[in-house]
């Protein structure tokens, strides 16, 4: 789960524009066990407006996620993820 958890993050890292200021979102995601989103809002906030939307922004733009591990027979998975702006 933590394995697929990080390839989720590292496809949402990418989509992240450089240059929005400095700042950490929290996001809560659910994702199916197919990779594709369900629900993404504001965990918690950056404390900047701008920040939280690139957040929002980075997620709904990542486009569909890697699929859960064969092993993990679950039907949809929520995360806390952390984003970073530089």
């Amino acid at each position: 789960e933590s394995e697929w958890g990080g390839q989720i993050r590292a496809k949402i890292a990418r989509k992240t524009p450089r240059g929005g200021g400095r700042g950490t979102a929290v996001v809560r995601i659910t994702v199916s066990g197919a990779g594709v989103l369900q629900r993404v809002s504001l965990a918690k906030s950056s404390g900047s407006d701008r920040l939280d939307k690139i957040a929002l922004n980075a997620v709904r733009n990542a486009g569909r996620f890697p699929a859960a591990p064969a092993g993990l027979a679950i039907s949809s998975q929520t995360f806390n993820l952390p984003i970073k702006s530089r």
